[in-house]
């Protein structure tokens, strides 16, 4: 992750250049955000961790530390906290908000925190900016899906009133705060019982006045998903020199991809042994 970074500004004198430019520097420390990951080892598919580690090391520019929650791998380092958890069912969802609601309990995480996955990249360099900008794919639509993920989309829109709700789960790291969350589980404390879509919960109830960027892999300069693996290395790499983000769903996993990965981020991090 980037050094820990300071900010300047300039109490400038509007009357006197002078003063302009003997006006006292004053300095404001950035505090570390935290990087929470979510992390099941029994689910993950190879180097995915590994790579999303090196890439946000490589290419965040704001300083923070990494917490997992979840299991550990042997090849962490000391700069890794991890936080154990128990996976606590076999819906994603839930088990996601299990973790979550560690996170919010825990010291180790600061009030606001970032929230990414295993199978997330940083593919160019990334300012916090860039991870807190509202980003949607379009509208929540249960009828493109099938299973415990579609169920789970049902529960969420009727949870927030029905109708058209935008579609906030976009696979990419998102900025959490944790009075909003726990503002949130307090106002639906089905949450805890339930499967349900976290992020489109909430930003569609704490942000409804905003409007978001809606992604496109073939125009937005910010996320390429991989979803299968019979890609041209040309038009990817075409693709994702134009791109903030990389994620991979698990159709999308592949050893091509590994070894691009590879080539993007060759370095050990500091957060392997």
């Amino acid at each position: 992750m980037a050094e820990k970074e300071e900010k300047k500004t300039q109490d400038m004198n509007p009357e006197s250049a002078e003063g302009a430019s003997n006006a006292p520097i004053v300095l404001e420390e950035i505090k570390p955000i935290t990087v929470v990951i979510p992390y099941a080892k029994e689910l993950a598919q190879g180097k995915e961790l590994l790579f999303a580690l090196r890439s946000i090391c490589v290419n965040s520019h704001f300083p923070g530390k990494i917490v997992i929650i979840g299991d550990r791998e042997d090849w962490f380092s000391d700069e890794v906290t991890v936080i154990p958890h128990t996976r606590v069912s076999d819906n994603p969802q839930i088990d996601t908000i299990e973790k979550l609601k560690i996170a919010i309990d825990s010291e180790l995480v600061s009030d606001k925190f970032i929230w990414s996955n295993d199978d997330i990249y940083f593919i160019s360099p990334i300012l916090l900016a860039d991870i807190e900008v509202l980003k949607t794919k379009g509208i929540l639509t249960p009828d493109s899906f099938r299973g415990a993920y579609r169920e789970n989309m049902i529960r969420t829109i009727d949870l927030l009133g029905g109708g058209e709700i935008p579609d906030f789960e976009t696979h990419t790291p998102v900025i959490f705060e944790k009075e909003k969350l726990i503002t949130l589980f307090e106002k639906f404390p089905e949450l805890s019982t339930g499967g349900y879509l976290i992020s489109s919960i909430y930003f569609n109830v704490l942000f409804p006045s905003f409007i978001p960027m809606v992604l496109d892999w073939k125009e937005d300069q910010c996320l390429l998903p991989v979803v299968s693996q019979g890609w041209d290395i040309n038009v990817f790499n075409k693709l994702i020199s134009k791109k903030k983000f990389l994620n991979n769903a698990e159709s999308g996993y592949s050893e091509n991809l590994i070894k691009r990965l590879n080539d993007l981020f060759p370095d050990k991090s500091d957060l392997e042994e």
